[in-house]
């Protein structure tokens, strides 16, 4: 499968329009032009690709980087 980082990179891209030469560890959702609309729908899409819940209190990453780890460790914790 491919990393938590390469995928958010590739739907930025691909789905949301997001200039790749933006996308950094270190940017926040909002420095790439999501709204919050685009970011709940942005879940959706991670959630859908990896078979993982995110929870609420989970939600509340600033990186793509942060978000990476996230759902990193919300696959691990799936364990399958």
């Amino acid at each position: 499968g491919m990393s938590a980082y390469s995928y958010l990179a590739e739907v930025l891209v691909d789905k949301y329009d997001v200039d790749k030469d933006k996308i950094r560890p270190e940017a926040t959702l909002t420095d790439l032009g999501l709204d919050s609309l685009m970011v709940v729908e942005f879940l959706f899409d991670v959630e859908d690709e990896f078979n993982i819940e995110v929870p609420d209190d989970r939600a509340e990453f600033e990186t793509l980087n942060e978000a990476a780890t996230l759902i990193d460790e919300l696959i691990e914790a799936k364990g399958d």
